[in-house]
């Protein structure tokens, strides 16, 4: 009988201390509202990604990259003041929205391996993206399409080339 007891005021402190435990929690932040409409967006597909990408430059505020259609090279460049770098390698895409560049990026000082990637979702022709490792989502391409969107610095055609040959020759 005793053992009957100490179980059910066992099991009632158990209750009472959870559930004033999950008071005491603190509460989470409300995910910002861009996060949770990519949530409910779906994965750009490969198709759609080499359609985006495919043939343009993308220009960075410091540089920028092409996304080759022959064979998915990939080139890029930056430079601010002295410092300066330039990377050469491929581009790949997947079905889950998924946009990697591995290269191996020169600097003044050596050279190394760089993988870069970008996830993409869509919902009724928005476009979101977030760097894959860490950053936040954030509106790639309006519907209709806004001035300021990012989509809008994919060019097209090679504007990387003749930049990053010249860091070529300077190093």
């Amino acid at each position: 009988m005793f053992s009957i007891r100490l179980r059910t005021v066992s099991a009632a402190l158990s209750v009472l201390l959870l559930a004033g435990a999950a008071d005491a929690a603190p509460k989470q932040k409300t995910e910002d509202p861009i996060a949770i409409k990519a949530a409910a967006a779906a994965p750009l597909s490969a198709d759609a990604l080499e359609a985006l990408y495919s043939g343009k430059s993308w220009k960075w505020k410091d540089g920028g990259g092409y996304f080759s259609s022959d064979r998915h090279r990939f080139a890029g460049w930056s430079q601010k003041g002295d410092a300066w770098s330039y990377g050469k390698g491929r581009w790949q895409v997947n079905n889950s929205g998924k946009l990697c560049m591995p290269a191996v990026w020169y600097y003044r000082t050596g050279y190394s391996n760089n993988v870069t990637c970008f996830l993409h979702r869509e919902k009724d022709g928005v476009i979101y993206q977030k760097p894959a490792l860490g950053g936040s989502w954030y509106v790639f391409q309006h519907n209709p399409v806004r001035r300021g969107d990012e989509v809008r610095k994919l060019v097209p055609g090679d504007r990387v080339s003749k930049p990053l040959a010249r860091l070529q020759a300077g190093s």
